[in-house]
């Protein structure tokens, strides 16, 4: 990834708003082919990451804010905008509490040293996609999900 992309992902996520302006939000870019590989393994849905030109990992803070995963969720959201602004690809890999039986949680923090009190919400995979989707399309619209006033 060009340096001016990194830098222009990262703009998009210290720009989002969070709930009293608390702030809980940390990112951590990952460049290192090395650890993009190691992320990749994290969980079985996070293989894009190997091949993604960076990861960003998005840390929340729960002592700071009781809002957290909302606020994370909407850095992330800036971050998935300005990517395809861009023009390149993007995948949202889920980390925090993905099953009962898996704890990609505590891989992610050991890999990259978060210290224990933090928590990783997700990783963004970003690179240029193998693939472009066709836009969506006004069929697509599932108008009977749209509600004015009431339910």
């Amino acid at each position: 990834m060009e340096e001016w992309q990194v830098e222009n992902i990262v703009k998009a996520f210290m720009y989002a708003p969070s709930a009293m302006h608390y702030r809980p939000c940390h990112i951590i870019v990952v460049l290192d082919k090395e650890m993009l590989e190691k992320l990749s393994r994290a969980t079985p849905w996070a293989k894009m990451i190997e091949k993604a030109g960076a990861a960003f990992v998005i840390v929340g803070d729960e002592k700071r804010s009781p809002w957290w995963v909302e606020d994370c969720s909407v850095a992330s959201e800036n971050i998935l905008l300005e990517v395809a602004d861009m023009g390149l690809g993007a995948c949202w890999v889920q980390v925090r509490s993905i099953a009962e039986d898996m704890d990609p949680e505590s891989t992610v923090k050991a890999l990259l040293n978060i210290p224990d009190d933090l928590r990783v919400l997700n990783m963004i995979a970003v690179g240029v996609p193998k693939r472009t989707k066709e836009p969506h399309t006004e069929a697509e619209v599932e108008k009977e999900r749209l509600h004015y006033e009431r339910f």
